[in-house]
């Protein structure tokens, strides 16, 4: 791919672009959006191939550029609701930043931002459940909800974190490539 042949960006797009894509998806709902992310990290690292020889792991090369998109799109919603909210109505990518492998703070900043992406009920439920200890009644007691309910959301939260767990380890169990 260095060498300018595009042959090998296409082998690198099917087999590494679904795993981006889904793994995006968990966090980025919207199928469009997903699309341009998984995109244009491809578009990236076709632009940037030239400078890539020192990579060590494509696969943890892509996580955090996928891993800094879905932080982008994230702040640019957050600054199109903040100007909409203000008027009234209803680029560059990031790039790897030297890390060779998925770390733990990887994970843990994924799943506060899964949490903090939660319905209320269901973020507040897990957060007195899983940060505070709370028992299921002491939860149902504050949110005013059954502890079937309190259940309920915590199944739920506990779910969408699994499926995360399962989205990251697409990253940290696929075979390295040299390219």
């Amino acid at each position: 791919m260095r060498g300018g042949d595009t042959g090998a960006l296409g082998i690198l797009y099917m087999r590494y672009a679904p795993s981006v894509s889904n793994f995006a998806y968990r966090f980025i709902r919207v199928r469009e959006d997903v699309d341009d992310i998984t995109h244009n990290i491809f578009c990236s690292l076709w632009e940037n191939r030239e400078s890539l020889k020192d990579i060590e792991s494509l696969k943890a090369y892509l996580f955090q550029m996928t891993r800094n998109a879905i932080f982008k799109e994230f702040r640019h919603q957050q600054v199109v609701s903040e100007y909409e909210s203000e008027v009234g109505n209803d680029g560059n990518e990031n790039y790897y930043d030297g890390e060779k492998v998925v770390t733990t703070s990887d994970l843990l900043e994924m799943i506060d931002l899964m949490i903090s992406n939660m319905p209320e009920p269901q973020r507040v439920a897990f957060r007195m459940s899983r940060y505070e200890h709370k028992t299921y009644a002491e939860i149902a007691e504050h949110l005013g909800v059954s502890q079937k309910t309190v259940q309920y959301y915590i199944s739920q939260a506990l779910a969408e974190l699994r499926r995360l767990t399962e989205a990251m380890l697409i990253f940290t169990t696929l075979d390295s490539l040299n390219f």
